[in-house]
Order: structure tokens, then sequence, then C-alpha cells
């Protein structure tokens, strides 16, 4: 992903424990019986600051070794890279099969190169899965992020249909607790605002691809997740 578009901004550390444990899960069904490369998942939340509407990310990184708090809370345009393009149509986004890696390659490069990431194509993943959450007016709540260096990972469909039944249950959970709340404990509602978008299109255009065989995950109580402490 490219450069945040603005500085962090602080996330409620009661939202970030409320999805930690669900990545954790996810993390760890992705790793059973595959040697995973360079696997990372996080999640980002659709925010407004000052009426303008941004992704922010909600937590750290799960990576091998655990939890890398570097990033979190990073704010985002809307259309940046693949969770913009979840963002964006509310739809399932991942990398497409390939052959073999003599046939990605080039189509990687090409696609950096047309969103402006002038890295090496060594220094990106190879695979990508942005699962949308929406909410009960179909917008768009949280978006699960997850990347590695494996070609092909995320072009399995029982594998992603897999991570998305998860996240049905997340939602299931959630809808169930925003009607009956910890105490001590609410999701307090974020304002919609103006979608803010960047420069360019960052997405890898060529390599990606929006999946609509597989129905994406929603809220049917939770309109936006913010969950902070509050007053007994």
């Amino acid at each position: 992903m490219a450069k945040p578009y603005l500085n962090p901004e602080p996330v409620p550390p009661a939202s970030q424990l409320a999805v930690l444990p669900f990545l954790g899960a996810v993390d760890g069904f992705l790793r059973d019986g595959v040697n995973v490369l360079n696997l990372r998942i996080t999640a980002h939340r659709a925010i407004s600051r000052e009426g303008k509407g941004y992704l922010q990310q909600v937590c750290p990184y799960l990576e091998a070794d655990g939890a890398n708090w570097r990033g979190v809370g990073r704010i985002y345009p809307v259309d940046e890279g693949v969770i913009g393009a979840a963002f964006e149509n509310g739809r399932i986004w991942r990398t497409k099969s390939y052959a073999r890696p003599e046939l990605f390659l080039p189509d990687l490069l090409r696609s950096m190169r047309e969103s402006g990431d002038q890295r090496s194509p060594d220094e990106v993943a190879w695979s990508y899965l942005a699962v949308p959450f929406l909410g009960p007016d179909d917008q768009v709540v949280l978006i699960l992020y997850a990347d590695c260096k494996n070609l092909n990972f995320f072009a399995d469909d029982f594998r992603v249909g897999s991570v998305v039944s998860m996240c049905r249950g997340f939602c299931r959970l959630f809808d169930s607790l925003q009607k009956d709340p910890f105490p001590n404990l609410r999701n307090f509602p974020l304002q919609r605002g103006e979608p803010i978008v960047g420069s360019n299109r960052t997405v890898y255009r060529i390599i990606q691809e929006s999946l609509g065989a597989i129905e994406t995950p929603k809220f049917s109580e939770v309109s936006s997740f913010n969950y902070e402490a509050s007053a007994a």
C-alpha cells in the first residue's frame, strides 16, 4: 500500500481489542498446514474527520511473530489500493490466479507502474485480499486486509470462502452485542464524511479482481466500528 494520506490518529484500545482476537483466528486458519511467506493481516474502518471520510487502520498487523504495532491509526483516502477498491463497490477483492510466476510478474510490474508505485516487485506482496463488512444501509464499516508473498494464495475459492464465513460469524456476534452490550463498553456512532480520494487510483488493476460469486459479509445492527469504555 502507498504512503498514508495523513498522520496516524488514535484508535480506542477497546476497538483494537474487539477485532484482534478475530484476526488472530483468521491468521491461525490461513497458516494451518501451509508454509505462507510474509503473511500480514489487519483491519481498517471507515471514519470521518471534520466532515471528510477516510479509511483508518484499526489495529496492528498480525504477522508470524505476533503483532506489529507500526501503522496503527494510519489514515488513507478511500480509494487506497485494494481496500479502496473494496470500499468503492462493497465487494471482496483479491489477486487473480496465475499459472506461474513468469506470467504474474510482468503484470505486477505494469500494475505498479500504472499506480505510481516505484518499488521493486520483490518488495511487495504477491497475493492480496480485502473483505469489506457492510452495515445495515450497505455502507462499508470495516475491511479485513491480508497479503503475503505466496503466488495464488487468495486465488483459492475455498480459502477465501472460509475466511468470509468467519467474517459472517463476526458480524452475527457484534450484531448481538449491539443489542445487548457489555457493561461499560459501547460502540459510539461515527458520522459519515464526504469521501476523500487520493491523487491517483492505487489499486493494482491488472492483477486484482472483484468477487461477485461470494456474498459480502454484512452487519444488520452495526453501522460503524468505534468501541470505547463508557461510564457505568
